[in-house]
């Protein structure tokens, strides 16, 4: 067999259609990170997360990465927490990139959605703001 692009492809969506069954079986989402491949074979990385509800699974993913953040004030249980940016939006932290150096950050604007990148100063600024709030309530 010859490993091309569109071979890579097709073993893409037969896995995606094969693995509905172990999905439903195990009561767990299994997906197929990118494939690498070269000469007569192939290689990918396959992960298997617990539960089928996507907002659990950013949650348990959240949770799993916050401790690289916590020198920003970040813990668990801060998945798509409020917060007021210095700009006077409310911005929610949804997941993080730890491949990006710059902007390792995932946010969303509460007003409209859109979700964007931020850099750990920005949510330094969010948590500044979230902390001082939460101290003059006191």
């Amino acid at each position: 067999m010859e490993i091309t692009g569109n071979t890579i492809d097709a073993f893409r969506e037969d896995f995606n259609r094969v693995v509905l069954e172990l999905q439903d079986k195990y009561d767990v989402t299994i997906s197929l990170g990118s494939i690498t491949y070269w000469d007569e074979r192939f290689s990918a990385k396959l992960t298997v997360k617990n539960g089928r509800d996507p907002e659990e699974i950013a949650r348990a993913d959240f949770d799993a990465g916050v401790w690289k953040y916590t020198h920003l004030g970040l813990s668990k249980g801060m998945y798509k927490r409020m917060f007021l940016g210095v700009d006077g939006r409310r911005y929610a932290i949804v997941g993080f990139n730890t491949k990006a150096t710059r902007y390792p950050l995932e946010i969303v604007q509460v007003s409209d959605g859109s979700r964007s990148r931020a850099g750990e100063g920005f949510i330094k600024e969010l948590m500044d703001e979230y902390y001082a709030e939460n101290l003059a309530k006191d």
